[in-house]
Parts: structure tokens; sequence; C-alpha cells
């Protein structure tokens, strides 16, 4: 029995950020995964399989009909491409006129398709409906997440973007590291350990917010420097939830640096100009950092 499990257990490879996963040992996928399965594609593969098993239908249909030459009226002998075209029209119910069902087999075969062309159409134009409808952030974290005083206190910091027009109102955000660790005994893990923020809401999120985390003598980043956080395999995890004001629903944006994406004694560049009538974000020079050319006077130093 477990030998047959064991056979029945499969792989899969996804990507989580900037990360290959392969989980070994899944059990078999039940048709009631496919639902979710098919949400999660791509839209140019989810286009490409609804294109292939469109084709695929009239394909074995055309090839039911033309398996019985005659019982498609005016279709030529021996011209797979009528039969084909006969299976589009029927699928769709569309009903041209030219071609039609001329003996039983042909009817039997036509009514089976239309029933199945219900059933395809209803459920696609579900699929499409639910994939178009659901919510989306549009916030856009830095590639980078930077290290510097901020107020004499080093200071981790990510920056976020509302890259739509609208409010995100009610946005909170978390901030979790995960890094290997060893327990007392020996053992290896990796503990999961969430971040205190200077703020972890912002009632209205419409421009840019810097997320902040003091690296004081209670964080777990505090003591470390550029290279053991490397050797630690940290990944800090960042998740943000709000309402967005035009489609009054909640959305969700995550995003993932690896302990290489994280740099110390850097800031990032200014992208908000502000003066009397005019205030301008330059989402240009988002993702830019500079390094610090000294530390402010009085700042704890960093170590790198």
């Amino acid at each position: 029995m477990s030998a047959e499990r064991g056979k029945r257990q499969r792989s899969i490879r996804y990507r989580m950020g900037a990360r290959q996963v392969t989980k070994i040992g899944i059990a078999p996928a039940t048709w009631r995964e496919t639902y979710h399965a098919v949400l999660g594609m791509s839209w140019p593969r989810f286009l490409g399989v609804l294109l292939l098993l469109y084709l695929s239908i009239n394909g074995l249909f055309g090839l039911a009909y033309f398996a019985q030459p005659g019982c498609v009226a005016n279709a030529r002998p021996g011209r797979f491409g009528d039969v084909f075209f006969f299976s589009v029209e029927t699928l769709a119910s569309l009903g041209y006129g030219f071609f039609y069902p001329a003996t039983l087999y042909g009817h039997v075969v036509s009514a089976l398709e239309s029933l199945i062309g219900l059933v395809s159409v209803a459920t696609m134009t579900g699929l499409v409906f639910v994939r178009f409808s659901r919510p989306h952030a549009r916030v856009m974290f830095s590639r980078q997440a930077v290290i510097a005083p901020f107020n004499g206190v080093p200071t981790l910091m990510i920056r976020a973007a509302n890259e739509r027009h609208n409010l995100l109102l009610e946005a909170s955000v978390w901030a979790t590291i995960n890094r290997a660790e060893t327990t007392l005994e020996g053992a290896p893990f990796r503990r999961l350990i969430d971040l205190k923020l200077v703020r972890e809401r912002n009632p209205t999120f419409t421009l840019t917010w810097t997320i902040m985390h003091p690296i004081d003598a209670s964080s777990p980043l505090y003591g470390l420097n550029e290279a053991q956080l490397h050797d630690s395999g940290a990944i800090l995890v960042v998740s943000m939830a709000a309402i967005d004001e035009t489609l009054n629903d909640t959305v969700h944006a995550r995003h993932e640096y690896a302990a290489r994406s994280i740099r110390f004694n850097h800031r990032f560049a200014d992208v908000i100009k502000l003066d009397e009538e005019q205030l301008t974000v330059d989402l240009r020079r988002f993702h830019d950092i500079h390094p610090l050319d000294a530390a402010p006077q009085g700042a704890a130093p960093l170590q790198t």
C-alpha cells in the first residue's frame, strides 16, 4: 500500500519571489484543484489553455463526424476542414445553415456537442469573469531594502508606492525575517520573526510609504553585519493589505528580499518634490539608492 502511494506522489516546482521552490511527495491533484490552478495561471498561459481546449473539442467532434461520411450535409467527402468548421458552428450554436446533420448519427453527435458547448461556454465565461473581477493592488516595492541611520538609530527601510491615483484605505503592513538558527541541542531550523515597525498602519496610502524597522537592542537584526546576515540565509518578507477605494474590496501585496538585496549604509533617492502649488512624485527614481557619504553626527555606526 505504501509503495503504491509512493508511486502516486509527485513533485512540483514554482517560483516564490526570487527563489525556485520544489515540493516533493505531493499527493496527486484531484479535479477540485483544477479551478484553483486555472485561476493561478498567468494570462498568456490561461488563454493558451483555452485555445488548446477549444481546438481539442472541435477536433474530436470533427473526427466523430469524419468517421461516417455523409452524416453532415454538403460536407465534401474526405475534407476534414468541412466537418471541423461544422463542429465549430455547432459548439457555438451559430447554425449558418450550409452544413447541417443529415443522418441519425450526425444528429446524435451534434446534440451531444451542443450540450458540451453549453457547459464549456458557461465554464469559460465564469473563469474569465472571475479572473477579471479579482481585485489586484498596484503596490510597487523597492527592489532593495536599505539600512541607514534614522534619528541616530540604524534603521531597516523598505519603500512602497501606490501606482494608482486612488486611495488605499486602512493600509496595514507586516515585515517578517526568516532566517536559519540552531537550537541549544544543535538542531538547525528556520525561524520566522516579526519585525517591529515604526508605523504599521496608514489610513490613506496614496503616494509613497517608507516602511521602517529600528535596529535597536530588541531587534533580531541587532549587532549583525552584512556578512552575518547573508550567512544566516535571511529572507525579509513584507506583506500589505488595504481597502481599495474604487473597488471597495480588500487587496493584498507582498514582496521578498534575499539577504543580498538588503544594502547596508545606503539611502533611497528622493522621489518627492514639493512646492507651493505642485507635488511631484518621480517614480523613475523609485528604486535608486546611494551610499552614505558619512554617518550623521551622533548616529550609531552601522556594521558592514
